[in-house]
């Protein structure tokens, strides 16, 4: 069941009274959890074995972590939970990529998998629960939180529908004491979470699903054809689409648990108004981020961990090193792959982790954003979609190339462009709209408008974009997220 149906709105307006109609989380919670494994059942009720083995087996090493002060044994048991886990992973996830580069080195002799009868289907959020019940079991082992022994209360924290299948990647800590906690009907909580789902879709329906297909034609077309403002043309279109595409289901899925009396922190800040490489990534996917700066780059770099998902991996050390500039190599590779299976999303992660090195390395990169903010955003800005045509591109040789053209000095004209003009004006106008809207919004934050204004404005707005949102979810399209 995708957030851009109709049938999740159902479930919400049966979910959501219901919810609140129960006397307490003695029976509140387990109606979340019946709930959630109904709604991933949905898709392939067979996935949902993997979900509860992965639950199950962090649920019984933490507890046995909990119950021994020896170190070996601790130890052991948080193995074995990283084992069953990142073994799961793999073995969905990874094995066509790693089965094709055996054939590619050792060429026809190996057969291909079909050849051999092997089917795998990757199970929807895997990457994201995955991320979720490994940060439950080191947090017990790093004694940072005690298990809960309830495991209802867990697998719901594991499988709670709002962020199940794409996020946010959140920590135990953050959302079992929220199920164990008596929460009240709060009617603010209730407003401001249907406002982020009606946001939501607006991103989602109204603009993401709106410039996929010029998206999908510009990638399609030969390379050759393209010219460089054609290629820039694109990466801006992809950036605003991805950008669109997940800020609106996590603005879903943020807003979902607010109706039900939960909170989860913000996973997107304006990412497209950062000033440099450090600003961008505490803005863009900031629960991911932060999962990968406490679980893989601080312990690589030797430094303490933090303890929420909140700040982005712009919260970890800033200053160079040959052990720090190793870990965010690796870190950086390793993030790459995590977003997929193909050597395009590594070198995604690896030219985010060379943006990252330039700006430690020179200091007038370093210093320009606090000198300069306009001219570091100028900078910045095209360097982020940049990154995107290896997210995007099809093929390693599509990616080398048209990074190729956005290099060449005689690539830029106008006269022989392949991309239609229609697309120029959405990725002009819509880079336009968002540095407006930024600009808006910090302005009234600094001096907000006065409340017989603003109540009146809001309720147009949320009155337009309602009416924008029942027009365009006609058809439905998945969220790209989905396939990681």
């Amino acid at each position: 069941m995708l957030f851009n149906s109709w049938g999740y709105v159902l479930l919400m307006l049966l979910a959501v009274p219901l919810h609140w109609l129960l006397p307490g989380n003695r029976t509140r919670t387990p109606l979340l959890c019946a709930v959630s494994l109904l709604f991933y059942c949905m898709w392939r009720w067979e996935f949902s074995v993997l979900v509860l083995a992965s639950a199950l087996t962090d649920y019984t090493c933490a507890l046995r972590m909990a119950a021994t002060d020896n170190r070996k044994r601790r130890r052991a048991w948080l193995s074995l939970s990283l084992f069953v886990n990142f073994g799961l992973l793999i073995a969905f996830k990874y094995t066509y990529f790693i089965w094709d580069n055996v054939r590619l080195i050792g060429g026809d002799g190996v057969p291909e998998l079909a050849d051999l009868g092997v089917r795998i289907i990757l199970p929807l959020g895997i990457s994201f629960y995955t991320f979720q019940t490994v940060s439950y079991s080191i947090d017990v082992y790093r004694r940072v939180i005690q298990p809960t022994r309830d495991f209802v209360t867990f697998l719901t924290y594991v499988t709670f529908w709002p962020q199940l299948i794409a996020g946010p990647v959140l920590r135990a800590s953050e959302v079992v004491p929220q199920l164990k906690a008596h929460r009240r009907f709060d009617v603010n909580m209730l407003c401001g979470g249907l406002v982020l789902v009606v946001t939501g879709l607006f991103k989602k329906v109204v603009i993401a699903d709106n410039i996929s297909g010029m998206v999908d034609e510009a990638f399609a077309m030969n390379v050759a054809s393209l010219t460089a403002p054609d290629v820039w043309v694109a990466n801006f279109l992809f950036g605003f689409q991805i950008y669109f595409d997940f800020a609106g289901y996590s603005d879903i899925a943020i807003g979902s648990a607010m109706m039900l009396g939960m909170y989860f922190p913000k996973n997107f800040n304006w990412p497209y108004m950062a000033r440099s490489p450090r600003d961008f990534w505490s803005r863009w996917h900031i629960s991911l981020s932060s999962w990968i700066r406490d679980y893989l780059y601080l312990p690589l770099t030797g430094e303490r961990f933090k303890t929420h998902s909140v700040g982005g991996i712009s919260e970890a050390a800033t200053k160079g090193g040959s052990r720090r500039n190793g870990a965010l190599l690796l870190t950086w590779f390793i993030m790459g792959l995590w977003h997929g299976a193909a050597w395009t999303f590594a070198l995604w992660g690896m030219y985010h982790a060379a943006l990252i090195l330039l700006y430690r390395t020179f200091k007038p990169l370093r210093v320009l954003p606090d000198r300069r903010p306009m001219l570091s955003w100028l900078i910045m800005l095209p360097l982020a979609m940049a990154g995107w045509i290896a997210f995007r591109a099809t093929s390693m040789p599509q990616a080398l190339s048209m990074f190729a053209r956005i290099f060449d000095p005689t690539a830029y004209t106008l006269s022989g462009r392949a991309v239609d003009m229609y697309a120029y004006f959405w990725a002009g106008a819509i880079t336009l709209g968002m540095t407006i809207a930024f600009g808006v919004q910090r302005s009234l934050e600094r001096s907000p408008a006065p409340r017989a204004l603003a109540l009146p404005a809001m309720g147009l707005m949320l009155a337009t974009m309602v009416c924008c949102v029942l027009i365009c979810m006609r058809t439905v399209q998945q969220f790209i997220y989905f396939q990681f």
